[in-house]
């Protein structure tokens, strides 16, 4: 019996990967549902439903999990974003992965294990990824990924080896929130959440078949929310001079392999963001803590030439 999921970065489009070097998580859940957006003409001749045809064939669902450093959450930030640099490596073992923005995103192979038989789903595209960082609670992802190939099965249900890691959290010492410049504002802030999403025109199809045969992207969006103790004026008068800001967040586990200097690390540099409601403190009873609700918008930083990085620090060499 096994319950998995597996990621594995396609070399081409649309062509399910069997690379066994594929990376798994046994914590994560899934709902990835196939349509194949049957097509029912209404009848004129008798009261009964008599013809059908496919049309497009299209597969989606969210993937939610529990971030560990070295789980699926590379493969997901490196397919949201698209692009990753050439990784940093500080001492041996140790790599430091930048994922940034880019104009096309790569396709992966989903290998989903449900105890009987082992979901295989080419073409897999991430349509947005949202990270949640919470007091008290572990730092979660959830996907929303897409696929316009027809998935099959496989017989062979995989006992993939996990790793042991404990998952990032906002309980530790190791966190470093910068809004603006000023890196003392971490009590300040009770949660976060930071959505990146392609806008895929997932819903479109053209003449080359019933397939998604072709990665495409919209408009990319980078929006947020974040609550804030409502200390004093400071964001609330940011919002009402329309004043934009940057954020920095990241959150550290554990130290890398027999590393006694880097910890792995997970992180989000986001750029000229404005808040776009007041998300003005409501008036509370005396015991109960004043906060703001401030929802954001990321946009382009000529300066940074991009609205966000993401941060990935680990013992995986390249994603």
């Amino acid at each position: 019996m096994s319950r998995y999921i597996g990621f594995r970065k396609e070399g081409e489009y649309g062509t399910a990967e069997t690379d066994p070097s594929i990376r798994y998580d046994g914590y994560a859940t899934s709902n990835i549902q196939a349509d194949p957006n049957w097509i029912i003409p209404t009848p004129t001749s008798r009261r009964s439903y008599s013809k059908r045809t496919r049309g497009l064939y299209r597969a989606q669902g969210p993937i939610d999990l529990p971030v560990s450093p070295e789980n699926i959450i590379g493969d997901l930030m490196m397919a949201v974003f698209g692009a990753e640099g050439t990784p940093a490596n500080p001492e041996t073992g140790v790599y430091t992965h930048t994922f940034t923005p880019a104009d096309t995103i790569p396709s992966y192979t989903v290998r989903i294990g449900v105890e009987q038989t082992e979901r295989v789903l080419p073409g897999c595209l991430v349509e947005s990824l949202q990270l949640k960082w919470k007091a008290g609670d572990v730092v979660r992802a959830n996907a929303m990924i897409y696929s316009g190939f027809p998935e099959t099965t496989d017989d062979i249900v995989a006992s993939p080896t996990l790793d042991s890691l404990q998952w990032l959290t906002q309980i530790d010492d190791l966190v470093n929130i910068t809004i603006d410049g000023d890196a003392t504002r971490a009590s300040v802030v009770c949660d976060l959440d930071v959505t990146i999403k392609n806008n895929i025109p997932f819903n479109t199809g053209d003449l080359s078949g019933r397939n998604f045969n072709d990665i495409e992207v919209g408009v990319r969006d980078v929006t947020g929310n974040v609550t804030l103790k409502f200390e004093d004026t400071t964001d609330f008068d940011n919002f009402k001079n329309s004043a934009s800001f940057d954020l920095i967040i990241a959150v550290a586990s554990s130290l890398i392999g027999d590393s006694e200097t880097y910890y792995h690390t997970l992180g989000l540099n986001l750029y000229n963001l404005q808040i776009l409601r007041s998300g003005a403190p409501p008036l509370r009873a005396q015991n109960e803590t004043l906060k703001i609700s401030a929802p954001f918008r990321a946009f382009y930083d000529s300066s940074e030439e991009l609205e966000i990085e993401g941060l990935l620090r680990n013992s995986i060499s390249a994603y």
